[in-house]
């Protein structure tokens, strides 16, 4: 029988095994990492520079009048999810061709993912006789070339079997393919079926509600609130699925197949069928997409980190201040080169070490090797208009009159997560949303009060990263119960 009273006989200090084979692999691993992450090749670093290289700004068509054309540079919205038709050319198909996945993604920012260009179908003749898109007409979608390098991807999709079906769904796979084939055309259908017919061959404008039909499986592009987890967060799956109320069921196996049925136009479709267009509203919102990825000058290089730091969210510019100002130990507002260029890759931009150098140059107006980072920051900073700036005053009368005084306690007490339009949404938990807004104050002075201008100033670099007034409205309407 093992005695087990007995004493140990090593001490807890003392080295058993080949320990010091260990030891070296230990250091080999801290150089190899440290090699890489000065390099840039850390696997998180990788990620970000694949997801950054996705996340660039693109360019939106100003229209000239109310009709969608061929060449518009456009983004279809479903009405389901509120979520932007995206590519995540990071996750490829495992099939013969080149293929990508493609979901709906909670952004309304025109990025080289989210922007698509209405091209016609040239294998057939344009009956029209000119360049806008008609009710019926055979086109395709074609996905930003730069996302691929130029290459020509198309929007895909196949009738549905047990090996080629959408991943979570099983529905209708649908993806972005490099293949010129008639799966790859669609045709557009009025959202309304009491004059979906009559609508057949009329020109199509801008504002119109419309149904996406593949023109081989006949059934409608679809996206629908089944969480699809990717590199760029929780997105929605999308699939070809007809979504009908079933108020007449009589030809229903005849309607799955694809044909056209005497009880289609009683029919009205849901929400997962039905999509928008999103143009620029604007004339600056249209531009010329090649210098984006010309980085021979600071112009072409700041609206790069402007993208990226606009595709982080909300409180991107935020974040990023922050950074900066944890590294500011002496509260002069000033960092150095080597601090300039860590804020920046902690944040996760995606630079190289020559453009992150001529960048601070250009900031280094003393040639001291030193910058004011708020002069850095304000480059980014865009003027609130009044009537943005009107809400963000009524938001911070509404908490000092419900509290008494605005702190990050009041705040925390009084702010309405539950209805905050990423929460409604299903894009984060309440806790998400939460600890989001606490993490960008000074947490260590809970009881601090917040004067307006700090306040202002807060919600300024929110402002800076909406482009629509109706997000930034909503944003403090259902955050501050306004």
């Amino acid at each position: 029988m093992h005695n087990y009273n007995v004493d140990h006989k090593y001490k807890f200090q003392t080295r058993i095994g080949n320990w010091f084979e260990e030891w070296e692999l230990d250091e080999t691993k801290k150089k190899d990492y440290l090699k890489n992450r000065q390099n840039g090749q850390l696997a998180s670093i990788v990620k970000d520079q694949k997801t950054n290289f996705s996340l660039r700004l693109a360019s939106l068509t100003y229209p000239k009048d109310e009709y969608i054309h061929f060449g518009f540079h456009i983004m279809l919205q479903n009405l389901k999810t509120q979520g932007c038709l995206s590519i995540d050319i990071q996750e490829k198909l495992k099939i013969n061709e080149e293929a990508y996945n493609v979901t709906t993604a909670p952004t309304t920012q025109p990025t080289v993912r989210s922007v698509f260009v209405v091209v016609p179908y040239t294998k057939e003749p344009n009956f029209f006789g000119d360049d806008i898109l008609h009710y019926g007409q055979h086109f395709r979608i074609l996905a930003n070339p730069r996302i691929s390098n130029n290459k020509t991807f198309y929007l895909h999709s196949l009738p549905q079997t047990p090996t080629r079906c959408a991943k979570i769904s099983r529905k209708q796979e649908v993806c972005a393919i490099e293949s010129d084939v008639f799966n790859t055309v669609w045709k557009l259908e009025h959202s309304d079926p009491k004059i979906r017919f009559e609508m057949e061959g009329l020109p199509i404008r801008i504002d119109d509600v419309v149904l996406v039909k593949h023109s081989f499986t006949q059934h409608w592009l679809a996206s629908d609130d089944i969480v699809y987890q990717n590199d760029f967060g929780r997105e929605r799956e999308v699939f070809v699925h007809s979504y009908q109320c079933l108020n007449k069921t009589q030809n229903l196996i005849a309607e799955k197949e694809g044909r056209t049925t005497i009880d289609i136009p009683l029919r009205n479709q849901e929400p997962q069928n039905l999509w928008k267009f999103i143009v620029a509203t604007k004339q600056n919102e249209q531009f010329d997409e090649s210098v984006m990825d010309d980085n021979r000058n600071v112009k072409n290089l700041m609206i790069r980190v402007k993208q990226q730091i606009t595709g982080k969210g909300s409180y991107g510019l935020r974040g990023l201040a922050k950074i900066f100002f944890e590294m500011d130990q002496n509260n002069n507002g000033v960092v150095e080169y080597d601090d300039f260029k860590w804020g920046l890759r902690n944040f996760g931009l995606n630079l190289s070490e020559d453009e992150t150098k001529m960048i601070f140059q250009t900031f280094d107006k003393n040639n001291n090797g030193k910058i004011e980072f708020n002069e850095f920051l304000d480059a980014f900073r865009l003027q609130m208009s009044d009537k943005r700036l009107y809400f963000v005053q009524r938001a911070y009368a509404s908490i000092e009159q419900r509290a008494g005084k605005v702190t990050l306690d009041t705040m925390g007490r009084t702010i309405n997560v539950k209805e905050h339009p990423d929460v409604l949404k299903g894009y984060k938990t309440e806790r998400q949303v939460f600890q989001e807004f606490v993490s960008h104050w000074n947490k260590a002075q809970p009881d601090k009060v917040i004067q307006f201008q700090e306040f202002g100033e807060f919600y300024q670099d929110v402002s800076s990263a909406i482009q629509q007034d109706e997000t930034f409205e909503a944003i403090l309407k259902k955050s501050w119960n306004l």
